[in-house]
């Protein structure tokens, strides 16, 4: 039976994952094992229900990598229900406030510290004693997404309980108005990760190449959310596509000049 670990952001200092999106528990099992330090289960934006989630989840944990769910909406029923599937982390969209930050933290943590309810189901995957090394070991992560969240960034770290930040780069710069790698998203980045410095909070961004980790690394970002499952298979069935068409066009006029 597989162990709680720590939280991630207490395990590694700097760290990167994938997401999926395609609603499958073998992509989610695929990336799992590709070598990603965690795999983002995303039923915001994803073709998720609940079963099938939890199916992704204990794919994920199963490959050997870190299971993570991201919800749909700032719920508690949501929050509970991604953590009882097993998911050893939380992500949560749309944070803009301190009490918003602090609504999240009570979903998913137990009492003293928080208000989740006590359910059986991860005692399957963890053993019987999960509740008591729960809060000590799952990932609270907000998702920083406006303005407005960028300015009360300090007040949203300063709320016991928040572990990391994942800094929503598509929709902060389309609230911005400007480019998702602009100078004004670099800023936004810096003065998240700089808040995130003085609050002891992991702040994480997505990013679509390798150079978008040379360059907001060194700002302060610790994580990396990098292309998703239905990203990386266009990506793939294209390259393949194209490099068969020309084989076959090549192997077509080769068998033509035979004749």
């Amino acid at each position: 039976m597989p162990q709680l670990p720590p939280k991630i952001c207490q395990a590694k200092e700097y760290f990167f994952g994938s997401s999926v999106v395609l609603g499958s528990a073998r992509c989610a099992e695929a990336l799992g094992q590709s070598g990603y330090d965690f795999v983002m289960i995303d039923t915001q934006h994803g073709n998720f229900a609940k079963p099938e989630a939890a199916d992704a989840v204990r794919a994920v944990l199963l490959a050997g990598s870190v299971p993570l769910v991201r919800v749909a909406d700032n719920q508690p029923g949501l929050i509970n229900d991604a953590l009882d599937g097993g998911a050893q982390g939380v992500i949560v969209p749309m944070i803009n406030s301190a009490a918003e930050a602090a609504r999240v933290v009570a979903a998913a943590l137990y009492p003293p510290r928080g208000a989740r309810s006590k359910g059986a189901g991860p005692t399957l995957l963890y053993g019987a004693d999960y509740a008591a090394r729960a809060n000590q070991s799952l990932a609270v992560t907000v998702m920083i997404e406006t303005p407005e969240a960028v300015a009360a960034a300090d007040e949203i770290f300063a709320v016991p309980g928040v572990d990391m930040c994942l800094v929503g780069t598509s929709d902060l710069s389309f609230c911005m108005g400007c480019a998702k790698e602009g100078p004004e998203i670099t800023a936004a980045l810096a003065a998240v990760a700089a808040a995130g410095k003085r609050h002891g909070v992991a702040v994480g961004a997505a990013v679509h190449t390798p150079q978008g980790i040379s360059r907001w690394l060194p700002l302060g970002v610790r994580f990396f959310l990098t292309p998703q499952d239905q990203s990386l298979l266009l990506a793939a069935a294209k390259s393949t596509a194209q490099a068969m068409t020309g084989a076959m066009a090549e192997a077509v006029a080769a068998a033509r000049d035979g004749h």
